[in-house]
């Protein structure tokens, strides 16, 4: 077993290496031959940036841009950075509320007497743009969030996904997806033995199922972190049916499939 528990690791490891850039889904059901049809596109996919920031006026200020929002948008800044990926990495939310967000960039969103402070750059610049300018808590260790993210949700589906192949006396080994790929907040492929399998994570039950239609095979969800994971297997159909069981088994088990 210690062969199979380095292999394992070096899962873990590279995910990190790589660094990887609260539902009920209709999801768990094999595709296998159905004729699937598309979803509709949903408006949070494959953005960079927040909608509800399209029309504000940015100003910059070194090497950051700072805009306003009204102070009844933040319900739904929020939202929509969570739908894009973004996650809370510094947060003060006792006196006045300012939350740092990481994703493909990073925003600071502040609540001010005028409104919904907003300021953008790369995740050095903003904090550094907050150390200097807050006046109740700067970004470290007494503001910093612990919590999910795309990266750790796709971490944790991984490892369960490697635990229940080891189960079944199966390798699994980081791989390359041949085959195209659709937008995600964070993917990772791995192959065992002639199935390669590809974990998709997303942020809302629209995305997944678009997703999935625009993907053919063998697939199924699974929740993780509080987001959704799409998986795909691809191979020879028999050993893809021995694969999905081993998987399937150990989400039913450990109650996070989406079935």
């Amino acid at each position: 077993m210690k062969g199979t528990h380095r292999i394992l690791a070096i899962i873990v490891i590279a995910l990190i290496s790589v660094g990887i850039a609260n539902y009920s889904p209709k999801g768990w059901e094999n595709r296998v031959g159905e004729n699937v049809e598309p979803a509709k596109k949903p408006s949070l996919w494959g953005l960079t940036d927040p909608p509800v920031l399209q029309n504000v006026n940015w100003k910059e200020e070194g090497n950051v841009e700072m805009a306003m929002l009204p102070g009844n948008a933040g319900g739904e800044l929020e939202t929509q950075l969570r739908a894009l990926g973004y996650y809370p990495v510094y947060a003060n939310w006792s006196t006045c509320r300012w939350t740092i967000w990481r994703g493909k960039r990073a925003y600071y969103v502040g609540e001010t007497d005028s409104g919904i402070l907003i300021v953008r750059g790369n995740l050095r610049d903003v904090v550094e743009w907050a150390s200097k300018t807050s006046k109740c808590g700067k970004p470290g260790l007494m503001t910093r969030v612990i919590g999910p993210s795309p990266e750790k949700a796709l971490s944790y589906t991984v490892s369960l996904i490697g635990e229940a192949l080891e189960r079944d006396g199966k390798i699994a080994v980081p791989s390359e997806w041949d085959g195209k790929i659709p937008w995600n907040l964070a993917n990772y492929s791995l192959k065992t033995g002639n199935v390669s399998i590809l974990v998709l994570i997303y942020a809302t039950e629209e995305q997944l199922d678009y997703a999935r239609s625009l993907v053919e095979g063998k697939t199924l969800c699974t929740h993780a972190l509080g987001y959704y994971d799409l998986i795909m297997l691809n191979g020879p159909p028999w050993d893809v049916s021995r694969a999905y069981n081993s998987i399937e088994g150990v989400f039913k088990v450990r109650e996070t499939s989406c079935g």
